[in-house]
Protein backbone atom coordinates (compact mmCIF):
# COMPACT_ATOMS: atom_id res chain seq x y z
CA UNK A 1 0.00 0.00 0.00
CA UNK A 2 1.09 3.64 -0.95
CA UNK A 3 2.72 5.17 2.37
CA UNK A 4 2.48 8.63 2.57
CA UNK A 5 4.87 10.54 5.15
CA UNK A 6 5.30 14.00 6.68
CA UNK A 7 8.29 15.92 5.91
CA UNK A 8 9.66 19.25 7.63
CA UNK A 9 9.63 21.52 4.22
CA UNK A 10 11.40 24.05 2.83
CA UNK A 11 8.80 27.21 2.45
CA UNK A 12 9.50 30.68 1.05
CA UNK A 13 9.36 33.28 4.02
CA UNK A 14 7.70 35.75 1.72
CA UNK A 15 3.99 34.22 1.72
CA UNK A 16 2.63 37.16 0.04
CA UNK A 17 5.04 37.21 -2.63
CA UNK A 18 4.31 33.71 -3.84
CA UNK A 19 2.97 34.83 -7.36
CA UNK A 20 6.38 35.82 -8.37
CA UNK A 21 8.03 33.23 -6.70
CA UNK A 22 6.44 29.71 -8.20
CA UNK A 23 6.82 28.23 -11.63
CA UNK A 24 4.93 25.52 -13.50
CA UNK A 25 6.59 22.26 -13.46
CA UNK A 26 10.11 21.77 -15.43
CA UNK A 27 8.38 19.46 -18.28
CA UNK A 28 5.79 22.64 -19.66
CA UNK A 29 8.05 25.51 -19.17
CA UNK A 30 8.98 26.77 -22.85
CA UNK A 31 12.53 28.42 -23.43
CA UNK A 32 10.47 31.87 -23.58
CA UNK A 33 8.95 31.07 -20.19
CA UNK A 34 12.00 30.12 -18.66
CA UNK A 35 13.60 33.60 -19.54
CA UNK A 36 10.55 35.20 -17.84
CA UNK A 37 10.38 33.83 -15.02
CA UNK A 38 14.41 34.02 -14.62
CA UNK A 39 13.31 37.99 -14.72
CA UNK A 40 10.23 38.13 -12.80
CA UNK A 41 12.13 37.23 -9.25
CA UNK A 42 15.58 36.84 -8.40
CA UNK A 43 14.17 33.88 -6.33
CA UNK A 44 11.75 32.24 -8.93
CA UNK A 45 11.68 28.45 -7.93
CA UNK A 46 12.45 27.98 -11.94
CA UNK A 47 16.17 28.98 -10.89
CA UNK A 48 15.93 25.42 -9.17
CA UNK A 49 13.74 23.42 -10.99
CA UNK A 50 15.07 24.52 -14.51
CA UNK A 51 19.16 25.72 -14.61
CA UNK A 52 19.39 28.68 -17.47
CA UNK A 53 22.74 27.97 -17.97
CA UNK A 54 23.98 25.54 -21.32
CA UNK A 55 25.36 22.19 -21.01
CA UNK A 56 24.42 18.55 -20.19
CA UNK A 57 24.82 16.65 -17.20
CA UNK A 58 26.18 18.27 -14.03
CA UNK A 59 27.90 21.16 -15.86
CA UNK A 60 23.97 22.42 -15.92
CA UNK A 61 23.24 22.43 -12.75
CA UNK A 62 26.44 22.79 -11.21
CA UNK A 63 25.52 26.13 -9.19
CA UNK A 64 22.08 25.07 -8.23
CA UNK A 65 23.17 23.74 -4.81
CA UNK A 66 24.60 26.94 -4.20
CA UNK A 67 21.81 28.94 -5.01
CA UNK A 68 19.39 26.75 -2.75
CA UNK A 69 21.81 27.43 0.37
CA UNK A 70 22.50 30.81 -0.45
CA UNK A 71 18.41 31.50 -0.31
CA UNK A 72 18.32 29.44 3.11
CA UNK A 73 21.32 31.36 4.58
CA UNK A 74 19.94 34.99 3.14
CA UNK A 75 16.28 33.78 5.00
CA UNK A 76 14.59 33.60 1.64
CA UNK A 77 13.41 29.86 2.68
CA UNK A 78 12.80 28.97 5.58
CA UNK A 79 12.62 25.36 6.72
CA UNK A 80 9.20 24.04 8.70
CA UNK A 81 9.82 23.43 12.91
CA UNK A 82 8.34 19.84 12.58
CA UNK A 83 7.37 16.94 9.64
CA UNK A 84 4.39 17.93 8.32
CA UNK A 85 1.72 17.23 5.47
CA UNK A 86 0.42 19.97 3.29
CA UNK A 87 -2.77 20.36 1.98
CA UNK A 88 -2.56 22.50 -1.25
CA UNK A 89 -6.32 23.36 -3.25
CA UNK A 90 -6.88 24.73 -6.50
CA UNK A 91 -9.77 26.73 -7.34
CA UNK A 92 -10.78 27.37 -10.88
CA UNK A 93 -13.64 28.04 -13.81
CA UNK A 94 -13.39 25.97 -16.86
CA UNK A 95 -13.59 27.37 -20.26
CA UNK A 96 -17.52 25.93 -20.14
CA UNK A 97 -17.86 28.69 -16.97
CA UNK A 98 -17.85 25.56 -14.62
CA UNK A 99 -16.58 26.46 -10.84
CA UNK A 100 -14.16 23.61 -10.17
CA UNK A 101 -12.24 22.29 -7.05
CA UNK A 102 -9.13 20.05 -6.64
CA UNK A 103 -7.29 19.76 -3.23
CA UNK A 104 -4.57 17.00 -2.28
CA UNK A 105 -2.27 16.41 0.36
CA UNK A 106 1.91 16.99 0.01
CA UNK A 107 3.84 14.44 1.40
CA UNK A 108 6.88 12.05 1.54
CA UNK A 109 5.63 8.82 -1.00
CA UNK A 110 7.69 5.85 0.25
CA UNK A 111 9.39 4.84 -3.14
CA UNK A 112 8.11 1.60 -4.79
CA UNK A 113 9.40 -0.49 -7.64
CA UNK A 114 6.44 -0.77 -10.01
CA UNK A 115 4.61 -4.12 -10.04
CA UNK A 116 1.54 -6.25 -9.75
CA UNK A 117 1.88 -5.85 -5.88
CA UNK A 118 3.13 -2.15 -5.95
CA UNK A 119 1.24 0.51 -4.08
CA UNK A 120 2.54 2.91 -6.67
CA UNK A 121 1.39 2.14 -9.81
CA UNK A 122 2.12 4.13 -13.67
CA UNK A 123 -0.26 5.16 -16.75
CA UNK A 124 2.22 5.55 -19.38
CA UNK A 125 5.20 4.95 -20.45
CA UNK A 126 8.41 7.25 -20.30
CA UNK A 127 11.72 8.30 -22.49
CA UNK A 128 15.03 8.36 -21.30
CA UNK A 129 16.15 11.54 -22.30
CA UNK A 130 14.44 13.48 -19.45
CA UNK A 131 14.89 11.33 -17.06
CA UNK A 132 18.86 11.88 -17.48
CA UNK A 133 17.94 15.52 -17.28
CA UNK A 134 16.52 14.71 -13.81
CA UNK A 135 18.78 12.76 -12.18
CA UNK A 136 21.34 15.45 -13.21
CA UNK A 137 19.35 17.80 -11.35
CA UNK A 138 18.59 15.15 -8.04
CA UNK A 139 22.20 14.53 -7.56
CA UNK A 140 23.50 18.31 -7.79
CA UNK A 141 20.51 19.23 -5.40
CA UNK A 142 19.54 16.31 -3.41
CA UNK A 143 16.04 18.15 -3.36
CA UNK A 144 12.12 17.02 -4.59
CA UNK A 145 11.61 20.70 -6.17
CA UNK A 146 8.45 19.91 -7.34
CA UNK A 147 6.05 17.55 -6.29
CA UNK A 148 5.12 14.77 -8.54
CA UNK A 149 1.01 14.43 -8.89
CA UNK A 150 -1.08 10.96 -7.86
CA UNK A 151 -4.23 9.89 -7.85
CA UNK A 152 -6.17 7.14 -6.29
CA UNK A 153 -9.89 6.29 -6.06
CA UNK A 154 -10.72 7.05 -2.23
CA UNK A 155 -14.40 7.45 -2.26
CA UNK A 156 -14.37 10.89 -1.70
CA UNK A 157 -13.43 10.94 2.15
CA UNK A 158 -11.46 13.57 2.27
CA UNK A 159 -14.02 16.11 1.33
CA UNK A 160 -15.25 17.13 4.46
CA UNK A 161 -11.73 18.00 6.05
CA UNK A 162 -11.05 19.87 2.85
CA UNK A 163 -13.74 22.31 3.65
CA UNK A 164 -13.09 22.58 6.87
CA UNK A 165 -10.03 24.07 6.39
CA UNK A 166 -12.05 27.36 4.80
CA UNK A 167 -11.69 28.47 8.03
CA UNK A 168 -8.42 28.46 8.72
CA UNK A 169 -5.49 30.52 7.91
CA UNK A 170 -3.48 29.71 4.62
CA UNK A 171 0.41 29.40 4.80
CA UNK A 172 -0.26 30.14 1.54
CA UNK A 173 -2.51 32.01 -1.22
CA UNK A 174 -2.20 33.89 -4.57
CA UNK A 175 -4.25 34.21 -7.78
CA UNK A 176 -2.61 33.26 -10.66
CA UNK A 177 -2.57 34.84 -14.41
CA UNK A 178 -4.99 31.99 -15.35
CA UNK A 179 -7.43 33.05 -12.90
CA UNK A 180 -6.58 29.85 -10.68
CA UNK A 181 -6.51 30.22 -6.72
CA UNK A 182 -3.80 28.37 -5.59
CA UNK A 183 -4.03 27.75 -1.04
CA UNK A 184 -1.91 25.70 0.85
CA UNK A 185 -2.32 24.60 4.52
CA UNK A 186 0.67 23.08 6.64
CA UNK A 187 -0.81 20.12 8.30
CA UNK A 188 1.31 19.23 12.03
CA UNK A 189 -1.12 17.95 14.44
CA UNK A 190 -0.44 13.72 14.64
CA UNK A 191 -4.31 12.99 14.39
CA UNK A 192 -5.14 14.67 11.40
CA UNK A 193 -1.63 13.83 9.58
CA UNK A 194 -2.51 10.61 10.81
CA UNK A 195 -5.94 10.82 9.03
CA UNK A 196 -4.41 12.40 5.74
CA UNK A 197 -1.94 9.11 5.00
CA UNK A 198 -4.48 6.72 6.32
CA UNK A 199 -6.40 7.79 3.08
CA UNK A 200 -4.22 7.59 0.55
CA UNK A 201 -3.18 4.27 1.85
CA UNK A 202 -6.28 2.69 0.86
CA UNK A 203 -4.52 3.12 -2.91
CA UNK A 204 -3.21 2.00 -4.98
CA UNK A 205 -1.86 5.48 -5.82
CA UNK A 206 -1.32 6.11 -9.82
CA UNK A 207 1.15 8.59 -10.98
CA UNK A 208 -0.71 11.18 -13.28
CA UNK A 209 2.18 13.69 -13.73
CA UNK A 210 5.58 13.21 -12.61
CA UNK A 211 6.13 9.50 -14.05
CA UNK A 212 10.12 10.89 -15.25
CA UNK A 213 10.78 12.54 -11.69
CA UNK A 214 9.90 9.06 -10.10
CA UNK A 215 12.41 6.79 -12.33
CA UNK A 216 14.68 9.53 -11.29
CA UNK A 217 13.84 9.28 -8.18
CA UNK A 218 14.66 5.67 -7.90
CA UNK A 219 17.26 5.86 -10.25
CA UNK A 220 19.28 7.81 -7.07
CA UNK A 221 17.65 5.57 -4.58
CA UNK A 222 19.70 2.84 -5.85
CA UNK A 223 22.48 4.72 -6.22
CA UNK A 224 22.64 6.25 -2.75
CA UNK A 225 21.69 2.45 -1.53
CA UNK A 226 21.88 2.21 2.36
CA UNK A 227 23.02 6.24 3.26
CA UNK A 228 20.96 7.97 5.38
CA UNK A 229 18.86 10.73 4.07
CA UNK A 230 15.13 11.10 2.34
CA UNK A 231 16.23 9.14 -0.96
CA UNK A 232 13.88 6.48 -0.04
CA UNK A 233 11.10 8.91 -0.74
CA UNK A 234 9.54 11.31 -3.47
CA UNK A 235 7.51 14.85 -2.54
CA UNK A 236 3.39 13.71 -3.98
CA UNK A 237 0.41 15.35 -4.19
CA UNK A 238 -2.28 13.10 -3.94
CA UNK A 239 -5.87 13.40 -4.77
CA UNK A 240 -9.20 11.35 -4.94
CA UNK A 241 -10.42 11.12 -8.06
CA UNK A 242 -13.48 10.13 -7.05
CA UNK A 243 -14.25 13.12 -4.74
CA UNK A 244 -11.83 15.79 -6.58
CA UNK A 245 -12.97 17.80 -9.58
CA UNK A 246 -10.03 16.72 -11.91
CA UNK A 247 -9.76 18.15 -15.34
CA UNK A 248 -7.82 15.71 -17.61
CA UNK A 249 -7.23 17.32 -21.29
CA UNK A 250 -6.87 15.14 -24.88
CA UNK A 251 -3.15 14.88 -25.41
CA UNK A 252 -3.58 15.75 -29.46
CA UNK A 253 -0.85 14.39 -31.49
CA UNK A 254 1.30 15.98 -34.84
CA UNK A 255 3.09 13.66 -36.57
CA UNK A 256 5.56 13.31 -39.64
CA UNK A 257 4.97 9.98 -41.91
CA UNK A 258 8.05 8.10 -42.83
CA UNK A 259 8.31 8.16 -46.94
CA UNK A 260 7.70 5.08 -49.29
CA UNK A 261 4.29 3.93 -48.27
CA UNK A 262 0.27 5.30 -49.14
CA UNK A 263 -0.99 8.16 -49.27
CA UNK A 264 -1.97 9.28 -46.13
CA UNK A 265 -5.22 10.95 -47.14
CA UNK A 266 -6.13 7.95 -49.79
CA UNK A 267 -5.33 5.49 -46.66
CA UNK A 268 -7.84 7.43 -43.95
CA UNK A 269 -10.69 7.30 -47.04
CA UNK A 270 -10.03 3.64 -47.38
CA UNK A 271 -10.53 3.57 -43.33
CA UNK A 272 -14.16 5.37 -43.83
CA UNK A 273 -13.12 8.66 -43.14
CA UNK A 274 -14.71 11.55 -44.26
CA UNK A 275 -14.39 15.03 -44.72
CA UNK A 276 -15.70 17.10 -42.32
CA UNK A 277 -14.31 21.25 -43.18
CA UNK A 278 -14.71 23.29 -40.24
CA UNK A 279 -15.69 22.99 -36.33
CA UNK A 280 -13.16 19.55 -36.25
CA UNK A 281 -13.95 19.94 -32.24
CA UNK A 282 -17.74 20.20 -32.64
CA UNK A 283 -18.07 16.69 -34.89
CA UNK A 284 -15.82 15.03 -32.70
CA UNK A 285 -17.87 15.98 -29.32
CA UNK A 286 -20.75 14.63 -31.76
CA UNK A 287 -19.78 11.13 -32.50
CA UNK A 288 -21.06 8.30 -31.39
CA UNK A 289 -18.61 5.52 -32.12
CA UNK A 290 -16.77 4.09 -29.73
CA UNK A 291 -13.38 5.52 -30.70
CA UNK A 292 -13.47 9.10 -33.00
CA UNK A 293 -10.79 11.33 -34.01
CA UNK A 294 -9.71 14.48 -36.38
CA UNK A 295 -7.25 13.78 -38.41
CA UNK A 296 -6.15 17.74 -39.66
CA UNK A 297 -4.37 17.47 -42.78
CA UNK A 298 -3.22 20.51 -45.13
CA UNK A 299 -6.52 20.36 -47.46
CA UNK A 300 -9.15 19.33 -44.87
CA UNK A 301 -10.02 18.04 -41.37
CA UNK A 302 -11.27 13.99 -41.46
CA UNK A 303 -13.44 12.40 -39.23
CA UNK A 304 -12.51 8.28 -38.92
CA UNK A 305 -14.31 6.19 -36.52
CA UNK A 306 -12.84 3.19 -35.04
CA UNK A 307 -15.21 0.39 -33.45
CA UNK A 308 -14.30 -1.37 -29.83
CA UNK A 309 -14.29 -4.60 -32.35
CA UNK A 310 -11.85 -3.17 -34.47
CA UNK A 311 -9.22 -2.76 -31.15
CA UNK A 312 -9.66 -6.60 -30.18
CA UNK A 313 -8.62 -7.41 -33.68
CA UNK A 314 -5.87 -5.19 -33.13
CA UNK A 315 -4.52 -5.82 -29.48
CA UNK A 316 -6.46 -9.28 -28.75
CA UNK A 317 -7.65 -10.43 -25.40
CA UNK A 318 -5.85 -7.65 -23.13
CA UNK A 319 -7.30 -5.67 -20.23
CA UNK A 320 -10.31 -4.53 -20.97
CA UNK A 321 -9.76 -0.79 -19.07
CA UNK A 322 -6.65 -0.25 -21.22
CA UNK A 323 -8.11 -1.22 -24.99
CA UNK A 324 -11.61 1.17 -23.91
CA UNK A 325 -8.99 4.09 -24.59
CA UNK A 326 -8.84 6.04 -27.76
CA UNK A 327 -5.57 6.56 -27.36
CA UNK A 328 -4.81 2.84 -27.43
CA UNK A 329 -7.00 2.67 -30.47
CA UNK A 330 -5.37 5.48 -32.22
CA UNK A 331 -1.60 3.81 -31.90
CA UNK A 332 -2.33 0.21 -31.81
CA UNK A 333 -5.30 -0.01 -34.45
CA UNK A 334 -5.63 2.95 -36.76
CA UNK A 335 -2.07 4.07 -37.09
CA UNK A 336 -0.58 0.94 -38.33
CA UNK A 337 -3.53 0.66 -40.60
CA UNK A 338 -2.89 4.13 -42.06
CA UNK A 339 0.88 4.81 -42.20
CA UNK A 340 2.10 0.79 -42.11
CA UNK A 341 5.71 2.97 -43.07
CA UNK A 342 5.79 3.81 -39.77
CA UNK A 343 5.83 7.71 -37.71
CA UNK A 344 9.06 9.08 -38.13
CA UNK A 345 7.96 12.05 -35.33
CA UNK A 346 4.89 13.27 -32.95
CA UNK A 347 4.44 16.02 -31.24
CA UNK A 348 2.07 16.70 -28.54
CA UNK A 349 0.12 19.43 -27.47
CA UNK A 350 -3.21 20.29 -25.23
CA UNK A 351 -3.99 23.06 -27.99
CA UNK A 352 -5.95 22.19 -31.35
CA UNK A 353 -4.43 25.68 -32.64
CA UNK A 354 -1.13 24.26 -32.20
CA UNK A 355 -1.81 20.98 -33.86
CA UNK A 356 -3.21 23.59 -36.89
CA UNK A 357 -0.01 25.54 -37.01
CA UNK A 358 2.53 22.32 -37.17
CA UNK A 359 0.48 21.21 -40.45
CA UNK A 360 0.67 24.27 -41.52
CA UNK A 361 4.32 24.18 -40.89
CA UNK A 362 5.33 21.21 -42.31
CA UNK A 363 3.91 18.20 -40.59
CA UNK A 364 2.15 15.47 -42.13
CA UNK A 365 -1.04 15.68 -39.86
CA UNK A 366 -2.76 16.06 -36.80
CA UNK A 367 -4.87 14.14 -34.76
CA UNK A 368 -7.39 15.34 -31.81
CA UNK A 369 -8.59 12.70 -29.30
CA UNK A 370 -11.66 12.99 -26.93
CA UNK A 371 -10.41 13.60 -23.45
CA UNK A 372 -10.86 10.74 -20.32
CA UNK A 373 -11.87 10.62 -17.18
CA UNK A 374 -9.33 10.56 -14.21
CA UNK A 375 -11.02 7.14 -12.69
CA UNK A 376 -10.48 5.93 -16.00
CA UNK A 377 -6.37 6.43 -15.36
CA UNK A 378 -6.62 4.29 -12.01
CA UNK A 379 -8.60 1.39 -14.14
CA UNK A 380 -5.99 1.16 -16.92
CA UNK A 381 -3.28 1.00 -14.14
CA UNK A 382 -4.32 -1.21 -12.02
CA UNK A 383 -5.04 -4.02 -14.95
CA UNK A 384 -1.38 -4.18 -15.35
CA UNK A 385 -1.08 -1.72 -18.38
CA UNK A 386 0.38 1.37 -19.44
CA UNK A 387 -0.99 3.83 -21.86
CA UNK A 388 1.05 5.17 -24.71
CA UNK A 389 3.12 8.35 -23.74
CA UNK A 390 1.16 11.42 -23.56
CA UNK A 391 -2.31 10.19 -22.66
CA UNK A 392 -3.21 12.54 -20.30
CA UNK A 393 -3.01 15.98 -19.46
CA UNK A 394 -3.72 16.74 -16.13
CA UNK A 395 -4.77 20.37 -15.72
CA UNK A 396 -4.19 22.53 -13.46
CA UNK A 397 -0.83 21.87 -12.92
CA UNK A 398 0.34 21.05 -9.46
CA UNK A 399 2.71 24.52 -8.94
CA UNK A 400 6.82 24.11 -8.49
CA UNK A 401 7.49 26.37 -5.42
CA UNK A 402 4.98 26.19 -2.58
CA UNK A 403 6.86 23.28 -0.46
CA UNK A 404 10.53 21.93 -1.09
CA UNK A 405 12.03 18.76 0.40
CA UNK A 406 15.67 17.72 1.08
CA UNK A 407 16.79 14.03 1.03
CA UNK A 408 19.67 15.09 2.85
Amino acid sequence: MPELRPFRGFRYSDEENLKALVCPPYDIISPEEQASLHERDPHNAVRLELAQAKGEGAARYADVRRAFETWVEDGVLTEDPQPSLYVYRQDFTTADGTRRRVAGVIGALTLEQFGADSGVLPHERTMPGPIEDRLALIRALAMNVSPIYGIFRGGGGLGGFYDSLEQRPTQGRFQDEHGILHRLWVIAAPAEVEMLASAVAAGPLVIADGHHRYETALAYHRERGDEPGGHTAIMCFCVDADGEDLVVLPYNRAMKVASGGPDLKTSLEAAGASAIGAEPEKALAGSNSDHPFVFVLPDDNYLVEVSDAEVVEAVGDRAKAWRDLDVVALHEALLPQIAPQGITDLSFTKDPAEVARLIGAGWDAGVLLRALAAPQIVDVARSGERMPQKASYFWPKAITGLVFRSLR
